[in-house]
């Protein structure tokens, strides 16, 4: 019985012997683990938005001009949104400014607001030249279809103006019924705009009936002056609502 338990026992301690310890970690595979594990989960970088209009010179002449069939299509409506995202600081579009007055014109057959003259010091923005005989009935001078303030194109001739600014820059009067929703609350939500806008609304009650007043015209006109001075000035815009 004695030699019974006594095997037992050497039958243990070989068995405990032989057992196969786990290897140690080195230093270097140890460092590797603690780095994979404290290195947080890395997100892909979100795509950015496409813009819903160009931002880019279609290149012509060196000239920076959008691409043609999009302007085709920009010259066949009015985009008031769209065009204060043209006229905004640091966008590369052309700018053209008028010497002379002009009627709205537009050769390309679109609409045009008509009744708003193009007046000396009007800011606008070069879309497409007009030189060739394809695009030119009998007897047009060379010029350019252009961009306004208002949303609308025109057409201009080569004399009626200029390539340096002028000392007083004017813009074509805003139709602030034609501004999406989303725009007319961000440009009131401007504290300048905002006020003048509220003062417009008393002097131009009547307006919807067909009583527009002096007071309701100045302030029509000082309404547009300062939502030009502030996109100008680099005013955070909504994404256009209309875009061709």
């Amino acid at each position: 019985m004695r030699w019974f338990s006594s095997s037992w026992v050497v039958l243990f301690l070989v068995g405990c012997a032989g057992a196969p310890e786990e290897p140690a970690a080195t230093p270097v595979a140890a460092k590797a683990e603690a780095k994979h594990a404290a290195k947080p989960a890395t997100k892909p970088k979100p795509k950015p938005e496409k813009s819903p209009f160009p931002q880019r010179c279609s290149m012509k002449r060196g000239e920076c001009l959008p691409p043609a069939e999009w302007v085709d299509k920009l010259c066949d409506n009015i985009f008031p949104d769209l065009a204060l995202h043209f006229f905004a600081p640091k966008t590369p579009w052309q700018r053209l400014y008028m010497t002379a007055r002009a009627e709205p014109f537009n050769a390309s057959g679109g609409m045009s607001l008509m009744g708003d003259k193009l007046e000396p010091g009007e800011e606008v923005i070069a879309l497409r030249r007009r030189d060739s005989t394809a695009m030119m009935s009998s007897g047009e001078n060379a010029g350019y279809d252009v961009l306004r303030w208002n949303g609308a194109c025109a057409t201009i001739h080569d004399d009626d103006f200029t390539e340096e600014p002028p000392r007083t820059m004017r813009s074509a009067p805003l139709d602030w019924r034609r501004l999406s929703l989303e725009m007319r609350q961000a440009l009131e939500a401007i504290p300048e705009i905002g006020e003048v806008y509220e003062l417009r609304h008393q002097k131009c009650r009547g307006k919807s009936v067909g009583k527009i007043t002096d007071q309701c015209e100045l302030y029509d006109k000082k309404l547009s002056e300062v939502v030009a001075e502030k996109v100008r000035a680099g005013a955070k815009l909504p994404t256009p609502a209309l875009v061709p």
